[in-house]
């Protein structure tokens, strides 16, 4: 969210209607009291549900490794509020396709457990397509899933389902599911998911309604907003089914340390919210460099140049050292394939700026309801699908359908919003960006958290050539590095990594590019980092040939500690092709 633009944008609106003033002003001074607002007492409940519709027969895992069982009926599950996370799995005790951890709450859905939105619809495909309901007004996972031994095709086969690649991971598990249960299985549409979403989600209350009185303007709470961009894709105007989507690149390890370290900017917005304005702080930086302009910005660092914008023909184009014509690195067709999106040097705020409640609460959402200090759980957790004119003149001439899945966990104390962008007029209709952002309250600027890596984390491998081969292993964190047990994969045969260790030096120097880049620890992570894609080469010293990889990470914390989440670890190459998933959970601090 820009509030230099959105909020700017909804006081003119405000001025012309002769009820507001200038909105954005800098700072010079607090409210009448800088005391925090106490944050309020949530119980962890018992049991939740979840609603995909009602699923019944998901397999489920309290805390680390506590009592298990499969969702009734109703969806229900139980809660163990001495360790308040559950894991839930497509499959049985002995194993299938993770889904994700989530915090012990009322209700889940497959954006909490998953959280991208490519993620979140593929699983609603093959939720639907299993479903042994007559109806999809409730889902029943087949018994013979549940049922399945430890070696059988249904497990291995769901071991190496990959949801971002559903259409060709997942052949192999309906073939076995429909030999268990004489049945046919074709996957449903992603439109059919997308509407049994909508209609499961959009008008289901969810959560507590206890207020959230540190969410609310006057708390004097500090909150910090981090989101990384995940897709973008575009439409196929002659076929409306077809969508070509690229991962978005954030960060670039390729061109050198030096590079990296300068073009490795945070990307966060950081604001107060006191009683009579929204203070945001200064260091706060959400604007970017996309597509071919982020490679003229990345070869304009590598060569020591001076990054800025120039305006030509009413056009404001990416210059190194004033020259927009600047040479930009020749690469194969990684841009076919891929879309680079990282932070602009030139965005970053100077000074705390003071902004009208009257406009922020016109962003609608999280901001309305600090303005309005009534946001709670059931407020902030919300499922809505809604067009609207994205135009400066308002004059209808730029149409967006925006999917926005917003979700409050009382234990994280993280707001998460998925949002899917669609134009649907103009230059560029068909367009889609699909992002995910975390907002959380900290005591004061200057103040960050953390997903802390030092435990041990239980890693399972699978690698789309070779089907139902999975390795299993443990890393464990430590102050220095990790020491690593268990096998990896290679070239499909499981090899035994030896006690094999690494420092947190090393790590960085690969695609765990975050590990030392925090002022807080050098083992810990930003949420929106472990949320990004990021590139680099895997060439071994001495070796003339690059090996160039593309890293895809995703995570949604869980737990107070924010660190019950599953981290999952795609490796791909520069044309987009996957070579290797990685699921991380911790199982011990």
């Amino acid at each position: 969210m820009n509030f230099k633009t959105s909020v700017l944008a909804a006081s003119v609106a405000l001025i012309l209607a002769g009820c507001g003033s200038d909105d954005s002003t800098p700072a010079v001074g607090g409210g009448s009291s800088t005391e925090l607002a106490k944050k309020p007492t949530i119980a962890i409940p018992e049991s939740g549900k979840f609603i995909d519709a009602q699923v019944e027969g998901l397999y489920y895992v309290q805390g680390i490794e506590g009592a298990d069982g499969w969702t009734t009926a109703d969806g229900s599950y139980d809660i163990d509020a001495n360790d308040p996370s559950v894991k839930f799995v497509l499959g049985n005790e002995h194993g299938g396709l993770v889904l994700g951890n989530v915090s012990g709450r009322h209700i889940s859905t497959p954006y909490e457990a998953l959280g991208t939105q490519d993620r979140v619809v593929s699983l609603v495909r093959l939720l639907l397509t299993i479903n042994a309901n007559g109806d999809d007004t409730s889902i029943a996972i087949p018994a013979e899933i549940k049922n399945a031994a430890s070696n059988s095709n249904i497990i291995n086969s769901l071991k190496s389902i990959e949801l971002d690649r559903l259409e060709t991971t997942s052949t192999e598990f309906l073939t076995a599911l429909a030999s268990a249960t004489s049945e046919s299985y074709t996957l449903v549409s992603e439109k059919v998911a997308m509407d049994h979403l909508k209609g499961s989600l959009e008008n289901l209350d969810r959560g507590s309604d206890t207020i959230l009185t540190h969410w609310a303007k006057g708390s004097n709470w500090t909150f910090v907003q981090r989101s990384a961009t995940q897709r973008i894709g575009q439409r196929n105007l002659s076929n409306k089914d077809s969508v070509d989507f690229n991962l978005v690149i954030h960060a670039d390890r390729s061109f050198g340390d030096k590079t990296f370290e300068k073009t490795n900017i945070p990307a966060s917005n950081i604001f107060t919210i006191q009683n009579d304005k929204f203070i945001e702080r200064e260091g706060s930086n959400d604007g970017s460099i996309s597509g071919s302009y982020a490679l003229t910005y990345l070869s304009c660092v590598e060569n020591d140049g001076e990054f800025g914008w120039v305006e030509e023909n009413g056009n404001e184009l990416p210059a190194c050292d004033g020259e927009t014509n600047y040479p930009q690195p020749e690469w194969d067709d990684v841009l076919n394939h891929y879309e680079y999106k990282l932070t602009d040097p030139t965005g970053i705020v100077t000074e705390d700026i003071a902004h009208s409640w009257d406009g922020v609460a016109e962003m609608g959402a999280m901001y309305e309801c600090m303005a309005n200090s009534n946001c709670s759980e059931k407020a902030l957790t919300v499922y809505q699908e809604q067009e609207r004119d994205d135009s400066d003149k308002q004059d209808q001439s730029k149409l967006l359908l925006e999917i926005m899945s917003g979700s409050y966990d009382p234990i994280t104390d993280v707001y998460t919003e998925t949002r899917s962008k669609e134009y649907l007029n103009g230059n560029n209709e068909g367009r889609i960006s699909e992002s995910i952002s975390f907002t959380y309250p900290v005591e004061k600027p200057g103040v960050d958290r953390y997903v802390d890596f030092k435990g041990t984390w239980e890693v399972t491998a699978t690698d789309p050539n070779c089907p139902g081969t999975v390795a299993k292993a443990q890393f464990e964190f430590t102050d220095t590095g990790v020491t690593m047990t268990g096998d990896e994969l290679n070239d499909c045969n499981p090899e035994s990594y030896n006690g094999g260790s690494a420092l947190y030096t090393e790590l960085a120097a690969m695609d765990y590019w975050w590990f030392g880049t925090n002022a807080a620890g050098v083992s810990k992570a930003t949420l929106d980092q472990l949320n990004t894609t990021i590139r680099w080469n895997d060439r071994e010293d001495g070796e003339n040939r690059d090996h160039f990889k593309i890293n895809r990470f995703n995570y949604i914390p869980a737990g107070v500690n924010w660190d019950r989440g599953v981290l999952t670890r795609f490796t791909l190459n520069d044309q987009g092709d996957k070579i290797y998933t990685e699921t991380w959970r911790k199982i011990a601090n």
